[in-house]
């Protein structure tokens, strides 16, 4: 074998071959070993047996008479408040953030009109201490009226970055209220949120 040069140069090439081989071979079966393991966030979690005592005995007590009736007051205090002053909950969501400007663009003019007459109302009674008549209390302030036009002013602005090709990773936007692309004012453009 010797005399044939080629079957020699093949022999070495498999020899100096076989240390990467055998390299690349362990290096995958530690690999696939740590690959096979499940991260512990998808793990299932066990619970102590004070855990579990917790969670049958405490945790719906807890709920039952301190965190279910403290909610519940929350809830009916908001209700109240609203009502006292003729709002809806929509009523209050902050009109300089983008997409709920973008929202008040899209409603209808009957919606707008209300809304601000509702907000005026309720600035003037707040002014002067004063509340609604219980006769023009019985309504849900709870409607959402600006849901439907908050959803289609999400799409409008997310197809407005895809055809500007934003993306957010490539440089500093978005921090304390402006975009990063030269303004000083915050909320003054319609990209921020």
């Amino acid at each position: 074998l010797k005399c044939c040069p080629t079957v020699d140069r093949a022999f070495d090439s498999a020899s100096r071959m076989s240390f990467y081989r055998a390299l690349s071979k362990s290096l995958l079966r530690t690999m696939a070993a740590e690959r096979a393991v499940v991260p512990w966030y998808h793990q299932e979690m066990q619970m102590t047996p004070f855990e579990q005592f917790c969670k049958a005995n405490i945790y719906p007590l807890w709920f039952k008479y301190v965190k279910g009736p403290f909610e519940r007051y929350q809830y009916e205090h908001m209700i109240a408040e609203l009502r006292g002053h003729g709002l809806m909950l929509d009523d209050q969501l902050n009109d300089k953030e983008p997409v709920i400007e973008r929202a008040l663009e899209l409603i209808p003019h009957d919606l707008m009109v209300g809304r601000y007459r509702r907000l005026m109302r309720a600035q003037e009674m707040m002014a002067k201490k004063l509340h609604l008549p219980l006769a023009e209390q019985n309504y849900d302030p709870m409607i959402p009226y600006m849901a439907p036009f908050i959803e289609e002013a999400k799409f409008q602005l997310q197809e407005e970055q895809e055809l500007l090709q934003f993306h957010p990773w490539d440089r500093r936007l978005f921090s304390g209220h402006t975009t990063g692309l030269g303004e000083s004012t915050p909320y003054s453009t319609f990209m921020t949120w």
